[in-house]
Formats: structure tokens, sequence, C-alpha cells
């Protein structure tokens, strides 16, 4: 690497003739270069993230509807056309799925932003208080990926449900893994081959293993996901049987939602449960939990 401040004497001296720079000169000359050096590399960082605002700006935002409430989607990057409404209509399909679960939009309004990167997949999803999805979509995505991809659906369930301690997650990401399928399939967008295909496969990955301490204290991937979509099937299986057929697991979440449970709360297990229990009439969830949760706790 060059010596700049070699560099910037030799050119001193050759500005003031033949008369070489003296020790106090030399000295002066060192301090303004180290005191102009990171006042330059300031103003071109200043100047970067200037140039991304602007740009920023000049990327449109789309704006959709979904009942009362509104989607506002923000990309990372400038897209075509023909990709944006490919991104729409993959968001437009997932809220419709939700809607016949909730009725309508759980939450007015929410804000996705579109991550986009390289390849033809639709990447992983995060949500966040309630408010905010980010997600990652690769540029290359064709229609057939959009239509056959669960995450937008899944990450919209957590919208509609209250956020819970960590040793309880396996409740929200459980329940989004569930109704996810059972909402698209309910939307068209699934045969009932295709969702039953799914759980059958998933299940099973769920299910307790040898020294397995309930669901509240085996935070695996397997019983995070899957094993709380199976006490979510047992619950809806039982919700249906206890009160013939007049009541399902909808029930419950609406009355979830009705009571302020959003992604944007906080509400203990027990206040789930105790909820979701009030709406069926029959404590189901709550002795549900008792067994599976974390049996053998008093």
């Amino acid at each position: 690497m060059p010596d700049t401040d070699s560099e910037s004497l030799a050119k001193r001296s050759r500005e003031v003739g033949a008369r070489p720079l003296n020790g106090i000169e030399r000295v002066q000359d060192l301090r303004q270069n180290r005191v102009f050096m990171p006042i330059r590399l300031l103003c071109a960082l200043a100047l970067l993230l200037l140039a991304q605002a602007v740009s920023a700006e000049d990327i449109p935002d789309s704006v959709l509807k979904a009942g009362d409430a509104s989607i506002t989607i923000q990309y990372s990057t400038k897209v075509s056309d023909d990709f944006r409404k490919l991104v729409e209509g993959w968001i437009r399909d997932a809220a419709d799925a939700v809607i016949t679960v909730y009725r309508r939009y759980p939450v007015e309004r929410v804000t996705i932003e579109v991550r986009v990167s390289n390849g033809g997949r639709v990447g992983g999803g995060m949500t966040f208080d309630g408010r905010l999805i980010k997600v990652r979509v690769g540029s290359e995505t064709t229609r057939e990926a959009f239509r056959s991809d669960w995450v937008m659906t899944h990450e919209m369930f957590h919208l509609g449900f209250p956020d819970t301690d960590r040793t309880a997650n396996w409740i929200g990401e459980g329940l989004s893994t569930y109704m996810e399928p059972l909402a698209r399939a309910r939307a068209g967008q699934l045969s009932a081959e295709e969702v039953w295909g799914s759980m059958i496969d998933g299940f099973p990955k769920g299910l307790p293993a040898a020294g397995d301490e309930g669901l509240d204290h085996t935070p695996t991937w397997g019983r995070t996901y899957w094993g709380g979509a199976l006490f979510w099937l047992l619950a809806d299986i039982e919700i249906r049987r206890q009160t013939n057929g007049r009541k399902s697991l909808d029930d419950a979440l609406r009355a979830i939602v009705a009571e302020g449970g959003t992604g944007s709360s906080h509400w203990p297990e027990a206040k789930i449960f105790r909820r979701a229990d009030a709406a069926i009439g029959k404590p189901i969830l709550e002795k549900l939990d008792e067994r599976l949760g974390a049996p053998g706790e008093d």
C-alpha cells in the first residue's frame, strides 16, 4: 500500500521548489493529513448513505387491502412489474387463507419487508411485534414456487396470536404449523390430499423421544413446530367432539384476537388457554396443556 503521508510530503516539497520542508513543517503536514483523512472518510460515508436513502425513496411500496386491513409491501431493491405482481398475488393468497379462520384480517395494518436475493425460492420469514413481517425472496421465484410456498401464511398466523414466554414458543409455532395448510385448503389453494400428505409427513417429527420433558421443556425443532402442531390437532378434535361439532379451534382463535391477543401483545400460556376454553365453554386446552406441556408439574 502506498505511503500516503510520504507522498504528501514529497508533493509539498516539489510545490515549495528546491527548499525541502523543515522539521516543524513536516510535523504540521503530518498532523494535517491525520486530521483531514478521517473527515474525508466520513464525508464519503455520508454520501454513500445519502445515495442509499435516495435509492430507497425511488422504490415504490405496494399497498393491498385485506378486508378493512391495509398491507404495505416494501422491497429491498428495485424489481420488475412482473415480479411485483407475483409477490402481491402470493401475499394476497396468504391473507385470503388467514381470513377463512378469523373471518377478517387479524390486525388493522402490517408492513411486509421483501428482501430480494438471488435464487428461485422463498427463504425464511419472521414476524415482529404483530406489525412487521420480514421475508427473503429469490428474484427468480416463479409463479408455481409462490403458489406452493407456505411461509407467508405461516407468518401471518403469528400476527393474530400473542407472543409468549420462551418456554412456550411451541404454542405459537405449533399453531401456525397446524393452521397454515388447513387455511390454504379452505381458500382453495391446496387439496385435501396435499394437506394430509404434509401432516402425515410432519407429525412424526413432533413425537416425544426418550427423555422428553414435555413441550415446555423440550425446545427442539421437531417438538416446537410439529409437537406444537400435534397439540393443536388434538385440541381441535377434542373441541369438535365435546361440542358435537358446534365449535372448533377457529372459535377459540377468534376469541383470543377479540380480546387483543395479537402478535403485539404478550400473554402467558395460562391466559391463552383460559381464554380459549372460555370461548368453547369447556376446559379442554387447559387440561391438554397439563398432559403435554409440562407433564408431572404440580
